[in-house]
């Protein structure tokens, strides 16, 4: 069994997931957040195909009221809940994105490179919080 864990964005969505044994956490995909609502179909699919256990999508917290993307994941939360029967949790994601910009500076990629992968790292970064909690 694995863990998924999704970055979810206006316009990117990263996915990571764990190895078999939920002891480290990869990249999957990013996908574009189309108006069409093809995503949640591509989503659904990497799901059909790796058979999680457990689904994380990552939620910022804030302690001085609701942020305006959190009505967007609440959405995508309930439009997923219904075309799947995995377990779906919200899993906070503070800073994450930040902290995955950080991690791509120091590895020199380029800004316009870090676009491409800064989600799905922070859905990594999203699974690995989640690890240590156990």
């Amino acid at each position: 069994m694995s863990i998924l864990a999704i970055d979810f964005g206006l316009k990117r969505i990263g996915v990571a997931g764990t190895d078999d044994l939920e002891i480290s956490s990869h990249p999957i995909k990013l996908i574009i957040n189309k108006n069409d609502r093809s995503h949640i179909e591509e989503l659904i699919g990497i799901i059909d195909e790796r058979k999680p256990k457990l689904i994380l999508i990552g939620l910022p917290f804030k302690d001085d009221g609701k942020l305006k993307i959190q009505n967007h994941i609440e959405n995508f939360y309930n439009e997923l809940k219904l075309k799947t029967n995995t377990k779906i949790k919200y899993w906070n994601e503070n800073f994450t994105s930040k902290e995955a910009d950080e991690i791509l500076i120091k590895m020199n990629i380029s800004r316009k490179k870090r676009r491409n992968y800064q989600d799905m790292l922070s859905a990594c970064l999203i699974i690995d919080s989640y690890l240590r909690s156990l």
